[in-house]
């Protein structure tokens, strides 16, 4: 009896779980992989030296030990690491892998989480060449990583696809096709891909029966599908798919369908502004922006954001304040008086637009602060919607928006990756100086702060999602029917 009872979560199950993409990936090449859903494939699929258990925890990956000697980290691989194909996981796969991270070719999304690694900027840069990282294979089965300043995120760096390993063979047989198909992905991760239908689109993922670490898969099978004709929130109502990503707005629904939710907040909401637009009635825009303005506007998920970090950072630190412009509608309409007086007419004008992304929940956020600079300034901001986010993105660093409103989303969990968005680069600061070093200038200003929310059938435990990121470990998930 005892034995029956010890060993349920230690016997495998050919039960297959069914998730619904975010989006269809285009590749699952670790070190050039940038969306959601192919992080969520690159990170089931492959594993670095380090990864997370069940409880978030970093744990050891293909590392079966490893020791930290001020900046310099020594690595013991598992000598029965294999990739899928049966050949041995080396530490030479790591080095191959780090050097082509970072080489300026790769065009690798999150290279900057890995510049604290000796030589890495210098090899990004041009200046060195990739031999000089700080990356060194001492034998088979031992791997020396040399850092150039203290990075207290290394470790979970090390859980990301960047960190990923590559063996070199392989990648060059593939001949510019690694990653971007079945017969050109190996995996050392608890799954690995089988199918990948590209016309009507369908990924399945098959427990990896050439892993030996301690994160094997508890069940047979992923199969995740990204389909354009239904909702998720469809596709869950009629037990079509057992797991997807839903609107916050929805996880009341999903609650009374018999659904379980967990909700992770991992956006902020942004309002900018370009050099087109004074200085002080940016200033005097920003002092009319608050809770006391759209907070009756808010829906489940929304909060209005204290900072420019949202709370998937809350381990790093607490949220600063620092460089916050606080709502102060005396003061804002004194600013947007004297700037009008120096326009030509004294008139504000009529031609500035506000575009900004709707989510579908934003834009009732978006009518009351036009709404309010409009019923206190005086100032007629007509407002227009983009298809998708991106299309705003280039408003941060190009500013080719007058004013623009859109989320900025952390992929990975990093401040490295986080920080690209605002086109500048983790230094190693606090999170109140990146705050005041972002806000510098009151080109932008935090609005508000918005969760994803993982909805998912009772027919699944040990359900555990990363709040930083979303990412999914489904090597721990039990189907029941």
């Amino acid at each position: 009896m005892l034995v029956l009872a010890c060993g349920c979560k230690a016997d495998y199950h050919d039960a297959y779980i069914y998730f619904e993409l975010p989006e269809k990936p285009v590749t699952v090449d670790p070190q050039t992989a940038s969306s959601e859903s192919e992080l969520l494939v690159v990170r089931n699929t492959f594993e670095g030296l380090l990864r997370k258990n069940e409880s978030g925890a970093i744990i050891c990956g293909a590392a079966a030990s490893y020791n930290v000697d001020g900046l310099n980290y020594t690595f013991k691989l598992r000598e029965n690491a294999v990739w899928s194909n049966g050949t041995p996981v080396t530490a030479n796969d790591f080095v191959f892998a780090l050097r082509r991270a970072v080489e300026p070719a790769t065009a690798s999304p999150f290279v900057s989480s890995l510049f604290s690694i000796s030589g890495a900027e210098g090899v990004y840069s041009g200046k060195l060449p990739s031999e000089q990282l700080g990356v060194t294979a001492v034998d088979d089965y031992t791997l020396n990583i040399s850092l150039c300043r203290e990075d207290p995120d290394f470790e979970n760096t090390l859980t990301t696809s960047a960190a990923m390993p590559c063996n070199e063979e392989f990648f060059n047989k593939s001949v510019g096709k690694y990653g971007l198909d079945v017969e050109n992905t190996i995996s050392n991760g608890s799954y690995v891909l089988k199918k990948w239908n590209k016309e009507d689109f369908g990924i399945r993922l098959y427990r990896n029966e050439e892993y030996n670490g301690t994160s094997k898969a508890l069940n047979g099978a992923v199969f995740l599908s990204c389909n354009e004709e239904e909702t998720p929130m469809e596709l869950l109502s009629k037990n079509s798919v057992d797991m997807a990503f839903i609107s916050s707005a929805e996880e009341a629904n999903a609650k009374e369908m018999g659904l379980t939710t967990k909700a992770f907040e991992n956006t902020c909401w942004f309002l900018t502004f370009s050099a087109d637009v004074p200085q002080n009635v940016r200033l005097a825009f920003e002092k009319l922006v608050g809770a006391e303005v759209y907070g009756k506007s808010l829906k489940n998920g929304y909060r209005a954001a204290d900072s420019i970090f949202p709370s998937a950072f809350a381990q790093k630190g607490t949220a600063p304040a620092g460089g916050i412009v606080q709502y102060d509608l005396e003061g804002g309409k004194s600013l947007f008086s004297n700037a009008l007086n120096k326009m030509p007419d004294k008139k504000f004008p009529s031609d500035i637009k506000l575009y900004y992304y709707d989510d579908g929940n934003v834009k009732s956020v978006v009518t009351d602060i036009v709404g309010h600079w409009q019923n206190n300034l005086g100032a007629y901001v007509n407002i227009e919607s983009v298809s998708s986010p991106d299309l705003l993105i280039s408003q941060l660093t190009e500013q080719t928006y007058s004013m623009a409103f859109f989320p900025v989303t952390s992929k990975n969990g990093a401040l490295e990756e986080y920080l690209k968005n605002f086109g500048i680069q983790y230094n190693g600061e606090t999170m109140e100086d990146i705050q005041q070093r972002v806000l510098k200038g009151n080109n932008m200003t935090p609005v508000i702060f918005s969760n994803t929310t993982l909805a998912y059938s009772n027919a699944l435990n040990s359900v555990y999602i990363f709040s930083e990121n979303g990412y999914i470990d489904f090597a721990y998930i039990i189907k029941h029917d």
